[in-house]
């Protein structure tokens, strides 16, 4: 199993590289106590409701994900 695990490891490190300093900045954007921080003057307590987005963005990903797996599946055939 270390056979197998040890390049692995090396080969996500190595791929992990290039893109750290990009990652490293995402992180410090998104953090959860800037976006759930009710202190803002933006924040308003309608926010209380799920954004028309939020459906949009779940729907989208749902099908895409159907897409994905019917042309799988004609592939494979």
């Amino acid at each position: 199993m270390n056979f197998i695990l040890s390049p692995l490891k090396v080969f996500l490190l190595t791929a992990y590289k290039p893109i750290e300093h990009l990652l490293e900045s995402l992180e410090e954007i998104m953090k959860m106590e800037k976006i759930l921080d009710a202190s803002s003057e933006k924040w308003d307590k309608q926010n209380d409701k799920i954004p028309l987005w939020f459906y949009q963005m779940i729907i989208s990903m749902g099908v895409s994900v159907c897409i994905g797996f019917i042309l799988i599946l004609a592939g494979s055939l």
